[in-house]
């Protein structure tokens, strides 16, 4: 049976990266290739599951090709880079170290050195990249050109079509909670929205501030600052009760200003929540259509589109129809052939 392990930074219940892993993993062994992962740092939930990167991690992955997910400097890019020709390497994206500095100093030493490592991958056997904007980066650094794969989700095919709002609508905002997010303007939108469209809004942001508690301290304080009402922070939560607000909620709203993929966009859509989003880095590519896209600097403008999507049935109408068409072009069974090519360097040379 051919083995093809996957290495990764950090693996970690709810994180992106860690998810795609298992994805990818399931669908490996579905074409009859074996697998392990093996992450530097593992989330104790997941130590069934995952093989830290330790003597035996290593031992693993000697022998044979891995796939690196790479979305941030570790000891595994490390270990990587020494054997290029047997790596395929998945670039997830690395924020620049800009966005977080002053929240996360170390973080953002992390991610700059990983932006910059990039153009030391001399020609892995495989390139891949999550989007088009992050094979951007690839090509830039130096490395080719990527073959573009976009996330492997399971989600609802067809969104349900909620074409009423609730009477008191919710605001939702999912992911980590981090600063190239941009939730602070999240939350000056909600209270433009709360005060001039809809008092009896409320907004929730999902999420984990893990290496960012006075991110999260902050948006807190701004909060009272602008008097929004009604604004709840889960933390992190399991993803089944992140659905259940997906479910409830009446938008989406992302303000992000730098994303690879943004697979929380496409988790909204196929839970029927019409998205409104601000138009930066991969967002306009992972939605194609199925949302409304803003520049993000005028934020009442972003606050009339978040009321128009809520109040309007003919436009959430339209989203919803687009939306279909995207989850159709986002279905594992799409997604899964784009991956074969994609490894075929690796696997029909193996």
């Amino acid at each position: 049976m051919t083995t093809l392990h996957q290495l990764l930074p950090a693996a970690a219940p709810g994180d992106a990266v860690t998810n795609q892993a298992f994805a990818w993993r399931e669908l490996l062994r579905g074409w009859g290739i074996d697998g392990e992962l093996v992450a530097e740092h593992v989330h104790s939930d997941l130590a069934a599951d995952v093989h830290r990167l330790g003597r035996s991690g290593r031992r693993l992955i000697e022998k044979g090709h891995v796939i690196l997910r790479y979305a941030i400097w570790s000891s595994t890019a490390e270990l990587a880079l020494k054997h290029p020709e047997r790596v395929a390497l998945c670039y997830h994206n690395i924020t620049p170290g800009e966005y977080l500095r002053d929240f996360n100093p170390a973080i953002a030493e992390l991610c700059d050195r990983g932006r910059e490592a990039l153009a030391g991958f001399t020609r892995p056997a495989a390139l891949i990249a999550d989007s088009s904007f992050n094979a951007e980066d690839l090509h830039e650094a130096g490395l080719g050109e990527a073959a573009v794969v976009p996330l492997l989700l399971d989600l609802p095919r067809i969104p349900p079509r909620r074409l009423d709002p609730h009477e008191q609508p919710t605001v939702l905002s999912v992911g980590r909670i981090v600063p190239n997010k941009r939730l602070e303007d999240v939350i000056k939108v909600f209270a433009l929205y709360q005060r001039y469209r809809a008092p009896t809004a409320r907004l929730v942001v999902v999420g984990s501030s893990a290496g960012f508690e006075n991110y999260r301290r902050a948006l807190e304080e701004l909060v009272e600052e602008v008097g929004a009402e009604r604004v709840v922070f889960t933390g992190p939560i399991s993803s089944a009760a992140r659905d259940a607000w997906y479910q409830q909620a009446d938008v989406y709203l992302s303000m992000s200003a730098h994303e690879g993929f943004c697979a929380p966009l496409v988790e909204a859509i196929a839970h029927g929540t019409p998205v409104v989003a601000r138009g930066a880095g991969a967002v306009p590519e992972t939605l194609a259509g199925a949302g409304i896209m803003l520049d993000g600097d005028d934020l009442p403008l972003v606050a009339e589109a978040v009321h128009e999507v809520v109040s309007s049935p003919r436009t959430r109408a339209a989203l919803f129809d687009a939306a279909a068409r995207r989850l159709a072009d986002l279905s594992p069974e799409a997604v899964a052939p784009r991956i074969r090519a994609a490894l075929a360097p690796i696997l029909d040379g193996s």
